[in-house]
């Protein structure tokens, strides 16, 4: 009886052995396929991460030295002190731009793929040239990955580079809608310290938007026609239940504007 009691008991320990030394099997080799990463060549990677992000969404970054990887908690690159070009010019420095990639293909350094981007503090600077840079990269595809920016500013300027105004942003976000199937753009911000959100996505002729000014319990909703020569829109105004309506058509020689 004692020798099947003690046998019993070896064949406890040895599978609770077996499992645990199985548990720690996974988790070494868990955390050294994360860590591949660490290992890679660092101007190469960084080209890697440039190309597809241009190609996804079409924003030239300009990385600094300052790029290091982190797997917590999920594998993710940050850059800090980096720039984007646009045309040649640069509009907009950045504090930190982390770029998540595919958990599926960490390995080998070529099968990256880069997902989420996430911008923080950043400043943009725009003007009558490049104004369109946030509505262009709603023509990108974002079914597999998301595009923000959080705690930045807009300043835009006129010719004479003199700032107009300041939009802060505090949370925006591009990301594919699987339920109306299309692109969409939500932005909180404030504008002369008032807040308000944005809504936004294109079809084929339209820019739809909705703004929300919870403070001032008003609500304006925006389609704008781009395709044709002569630019036409619509604007329906909602402050308290009551609407009011605008229609406006403008190109470069005149503009009517109509408000009832």
């Amino acid at each position: 009886y004692l020798n099947k009691l003690k046998f019993s008991n070896l064949l406890n320990i040895a599978r609770s052995n077996k499992v645990f030394l199985a548990f720690v099997t996974t988790i070494i080799l868990s955390l050294s396929y994360l860590s591949i990463p660490h290992i890679y060549n660092k101007a190469e990677i960084q080209k890697e991460l440039k190309n597809q992000l241009l190609e996804k969404f079409s924003v030239n970054f300009i990385f600094s030295k300052n790029f290091y990887y982190k797997f917590y908690p999920r594998p993710h690159f940050v850059i800090q002190d980096l720039s984007i070009i646009d045309k040649q010019k640069k509009i907009s420095d950045i504090k930190k731009l982390k770029v998540h990639v595919s958990l599926n293909n960490l390995f080998p350094q070529k099968n990256i793929i880069v997902k989420d981007v996430i911008i923080e503090n950043s400043n943009f600077n725009f003007n009558q040239n490049n104004y369109n840079f946030f509505l262009n990269l709603l023509d990108k595809n974002f079914l597999e990955g998301s595009f923000k920016i959080k705690n930045s500013n807009i300043f835009y300027r006129n010719i004479d580079e003199e700032v107009l105004f300041i939009n802060k942003i505090l949370n925006m976000n591009y990301y594919y809608d699987s339920k109306e199937l299309k692109n969409i753009i939500y932005s909180e911000n404030e504008l002369f310290n008032i807040p308000f959100s944005l809504k936004s996505y294109k079809d084929k002729e339209k820019i739809h938007s909705k703004i929300n000014l919870k403070f001032l319990k008003l609500q304006i909703e925006n389609q704008f026609n781009y395709t044709n020569g002569i630019k036409k829109g619509s604007t329906d105004f909602t402050y308290n239940k009551n609407k009011s309506k605008a229609t406006y058509e403008l190109n470069k020689n005149f503009f009517i504007f109509n408000f009832f």
